[in-house]
């Protein structure tokens, strides 16, 4: 049969890992081909209506259907002169109905199945045997004996680089990179040569296949993007990170143990084993490859630099590499230029070593503590509403300037700015929710400073998670501009703090119509007015006037005379950051506040975000990024569920739970990690998580008001997140550290999660000790027992 130009090309599996980089080839392809048919089911149209929607603006036509039913596929096959099957491994049974279905049919005449990957022909004597391959040669047995009509073309590309890196879970010794350990398993001795084809380059492969149908119709094409050796790739990777990698070597002969184990047990892996046992012995080795046949040089292909690019948006900011994510990767494909392109575009990102990235990182912490210190004394002078707009102006000039960076110094001056708005937020934040939220919900109320951060925290993994490609990050950093704006524009509906504007200014008028307005009109504010302390019963001409204008003006911010209502004297003097600490009547509360911040970071929640990631991928078939999204949900989750328990249960009594779980997670984690329990571990990572929502995430934010009256607040909240800023540095500072010295000394890992074990029974003793229940009391008084006399 003479080659033709295929007019009409039907797609199988062009949704799924592999088929999606094929389908964004063939639309990128040019010249362009004159019609391309997606066939989906039904679910894969509903969860990826999107990426279908994008695909049908470019010319893609889409037919939803049922791959098993003859009548859908025959239906689908009028007109159509080319298929493709991209179908994973677990459909390639179907390819044999396709295959008929095919040889039936009046317009197909040619069909390419799903060959991508690793040569199942590649050894005559040992390829029949090779378990892995069974259903491929089953298929090409069917293609031989029963195909007349219909040419096969075999697209061969050997394994994906892009898999291959990392390590399969559970049998890490088959060989891979783990990025985030900065640990390699390899085999041998690292020298054996294998061949791959990185995941773009298979789209690629498979456009120029159809587009030389002289070179291909009919044959069996061994294609790849580059032959290297492992030793190469690690030497890539530490380039890369700017470090040294451990590394684990195996020998084969254990590989080829370990693969008889695993098959004789039936294990999933054992697959995973058996292909990396293939590519190490080279049976991904051509004598001659096809590319240039297919018209495609080395430049038109992925290089080994760009096809180890690295999982975090820090390598596209700092100029590591254009794009970073696995799924950003699917998710640009109709942007991506081809890699010879891509080679000489201007990529917007900011050239800066590993020491001036974590410089950069730092100094957001920097600006954190610096606010956090200044805030105190400036809120109690100022008040909450201006003080909360100073935040906002921060954040909105170090969002603009970090938006637009284009060195290291600007960056950093970005960093420090919004840093300073961060820290001031965490001492203002939770003193005005405090104060304007009802007496018996507050800790309720309370716990939305920690949602808050948690929301954050998950937009930005997020964010990173989309957009870490191109000059696409500094969307990430640009959402700042867009809160900062909405936080400003909302403040202009939210009224100062009532308990500041009695305690400082005096104007109890005015205060109790705020408060009044903020509970309801038929709220009796009273017990929470005397909760001012002096001054709070209002003298009864002012309560006249009150009463008055209440029923005159419907406007509470008309402006009111201060002196209406009260005399200087009512105004309270209020304390700075050193005065609270020298003075024994507050003393007290400074002890605890600080106390209980280094609590909720020395229990160790920073380790278990740090790790769980590496503790939970062996048993999760998904990325680190998409991980690290599932722990912020879960903390998330877990927060927003245990907002109510404060009020319910009691401050203290929820930092002892919280407390007490944190140590028993950490006890089980420690254990499971040594004796290599992973369900166990990932057990105890979630409970971990699930125990900090409900106490030490939530109450250390709420504590500060509550422990000392509104003369002492401020300060002692800027002490509170201080000691917080302080504690996350040493526990993100020496966590690495401690961990690897004990790992080392111990041989193994897990053994620093007996020291947070530790840690959790001291600041349990201290909680008991130190700290007061605040629930139900009425003011700081009541909450350390005491009563002031007033002369």
């Amino acid at each position: 049969m003479a080659p033709f130009n295929p007019s009409k090309i039907l797609i199988f599996g062009g949704t799924g890992t592999i088929g999606s980089y094929i389908t964004a080839s063939l639309l990128r392809a040019k010249p362009a081909f004159p019609q391309l048919v997606l066939f989906t089911s039904p679910n894969t149209a509903k969860t990826k209506a999107a990426q279908l929607a994008k695909w049908k603006s470019e010319g893609l036509d889409i037919i939803v259907g049922d791959l098993t039913s003859e009548p859908e596929v025959k239906a689908a096959y009028k007109g159509v002169d080319t298929v493709i099957s991209a179908v994973g491994r677990g459909g390639l049974q179907h390819q044999i109905a396709l295959l008929r279905l095919a040889e039936e049919s009046d317009s197909v005449k040619w069909f390419l199945p799903s060959e991508f990957g690793t040569d199942i022909e590649h050894n005559t004597d040992k390829s029949p045997s090779e378990k892995p391959h069974q259903l491929k040669l089953k298929v090409r047995k069917y293609i031989r004996e029963s195909l007349h009509k219909v040419k096969v073309t075999y697209v061969v590309t050997g394994p994906y680089f892009d898999m291959w890196l990392s390590p399969y879970p559970g049998v890490e010794q088959a060989g891979g990179y783990d990025i985030g350990k900065k640990e390699a398993y390899i085999v041998d001795d690292g020298e054996g040569k294998i061949g791959f084809c990185t995941m773009w380059d298979v789209g690629k492969f498979v456009a120029a296949t159809l587009q030389h149908p002289d070179e291909s119709f009919g044959k069996a094409l061994k294609v790849q993007s580059f032959v290297v050796t492992p030793n190469h790739v690690l030497a890539e990777l530490e380039k890369q990170t700017g470090s040294k990698w451990k590394v684990t070597r195996t020998p084969l002969d254990d590989i080829r143990a370990l693969e008889a184990k695993l098959w004789a047990e039936e294990k999933p892996m054992a697959t995973g084993v058996t292909l990396r046992r293939i590519w190490s012995e080279g049976g991904t080795l051509y004598a001659k490859n096809d590319n240039e046949l297919l018209g495609l040089k080395p430049e038109d292909l992925d290089p080994l630099e760009l096809g180890a690019e690295l999982n975090a948006p820090q390598d596209v900011i700092t100029c590591q590499n254009k794009s970073v994510s696995a799924l950003s990767k699917v998710l640009s494909y109709v942007t991506r230029p081809d890699a010879a392109d891509a080679t000489e575009k201007h990529v917007d990102c900011i050239p800066m070593s590993p020491s001036s990235f974590a410089a950069i990182s730092a100094i957001f912490t920097v600006g954190g503590l610096v606010s956090a210190l200044a805030a105190g004394p400036f809120t109690s002078s100022r008040g909450r509403w201006l003080s909360m707009q100073v935040t906002a102006a921060f954040y909105l000039a170090g969002s603009l300037v970090e938006t637009f960076a284009s060195s290291v110094l600007v960056m950093a001056l970005g960093r420090f700015l919004t840093g300073m708005g961060a820290g001031a937020s965490t001492v203002i934040v939770p003193l005005y929710i405090s104060e304007v939220a009802p007496p018996d919900h507050r800790g309720f109320f309370g716990a939305f400073t920690q949602i808050s951060i948690n929301v954050g925290i998950l937009s930005t993994q997020t964010m990173g998670y989309f957009l870490s490609h191109d000059s696409a990050w500094r969307w990430i950093l640009g959402s700042g501009i867009i809160i900062a704006l909405a936080q400003t524009l909302g403040l202009l509906i939210v009224p100062e703090s009532p308990a500041w504007t009695a305690s400082a200014k005096g104007d109890l008028v005015r205060a109790r119509r705020v408060l009044q307005r903020i509970r309801g009109k038929h709220v009796n504010i009273d017990d929470e007015v005397e909760g001012w302390g002096e001054g709070g019963k209002l003298p009864d001409e002012a309560e006249s006037l009150l009463t008055r204008q209440d029923s005159l003006t419907p406007d509470t911010n008309a402006p009111l005379s201060p002196r209406s209502a009260t005399s200087p004297d009512r105004v309270h003097q209020h304390l700075g950051f050193a005065q609270v600490v020298r003075d024994p009547l507050y003393r007290p509360a400074i002890v605890a506040v600080v106390g209980i911040m280094f609590a909720q970071q020395l229990c160790g929640i920073n380790s278990i975000i740090m790790y769980s990631v590496s503790l939970l991928k062996d048993l999760l078939p998904t990325s680190s990024a998409l991980l690290t999204i599932i722990i912020s949900i879960i903390n998330l989750g877990t927060t927003i569920a245990g907002s109510p328990l404060p009020d319910k249960l009691g401050r203290k009594t929820c930092l002892m739970v919280s407390i007490v779980g944190q140590g028993t997670s950490s006890l089980a984690l420690a254990l499971s990690i040594i004796f290599e329990l992973k369900i166990l571990s990932a057990i105890a990572v979630l409970f971990f998580v699930a125990f900090f929502a409900v106490g030490l995430g939530p109450v250390p934010f709420i504590m500060a008001s509550e422990l000392v009256g509104p003369e002492a607040v401020g300060a002692t909240q800027s002490w509170a997140l201080g000691a917080s800023y302080i504690a996350t540095f040493l526990v993100a500072y020496l966590f690495p550290i401690v961990n690897e010295a004990l790992n080392k000394a111990f041989g193994g890992a897990g053994w620093v999660y007996f020291i947070f074990a530790a840690f959790a029974l001291l600041w349990a003793g201290f909680v008991t000790r130190y700290v007061p229940e605040t629930k139900g009391r009425k003011d700081a008084d009541e909450v350390w027992g005491r009563t002031r006399r007033i002369d």
